[in-house]
């Protein structure tokens, strides 16, 4: 992976330090230089991002509900939430719904990371069963079951067609 500034490589640092030291199985992805967690029933991406010349930013972000059904009470809803909501956002892309909050990297502290984690992880699953009763689609977890995971999907992916 390679950084923009020493900020960046020292917060993506302590990201992995942190990581490691509060979860079993923190999953590093070398394709993207993500780092991927499961925090109850919400699985977490944690991005390390250079933010201008001298900071750095660390992205905690929730894969909420995939596949949603796009009706216009939802996105209004989430729109409304997002306002009252003291710290963090829902996303859309596509039809996955995602909630995420980004914190300063330059002085990273691992109960800040994992105020952030737990955080984030507790306002998603708060609504994302909420969603898929009312909206459909899948929480992540239910998606992983599913398909198998990343990996277990990219490996059917490259698999030679049955014959």
């Amino acid at each position: 992976m390679e950084f923009e500034h020493e900020i960046h490589r020292q917060a993506h640092d302590d990201v992995s330090e942190y990581l490691t030291e509060l979860f079993e199985d923190p999953l590093f992805d070398s394709d993207n230089g993500h780092f991927y967690v499961r925090y109850g029933s919400t699985v977490l991406e944690i991005s390390v991002d250079a933010y201008g010349p001298e900071e750095a930013l660390v992205s905690v972000m929730a894969y909420c509900v995939q596949g949603v059904a796009l009706e216009e009470n939802l996105l209004l809803g989430l729109l409304e939430v997002n306002h009252h909501r003291p710290f963090g956002a829902f996303s859309l892309v596509g039809s996955d719904i995602f909630f995420s909050h980004s914190i300063f990297g330059r002085s990273l502290q691992r109960s800040n990371l994992l105020g952030t984690i737990a955080a984030v992880a507790n306002v998603s699953d708060e609504y994302d069963d909420r969603i898929v009763n009312k909206y459909g689609g899948q929480t992540a977890l239910q998606r992983i079951r599913d398909t198998g995971g990343r990996k277990r999907r990219q490996e059917r992916s490259e698999a030679p067609p049955p014959s």
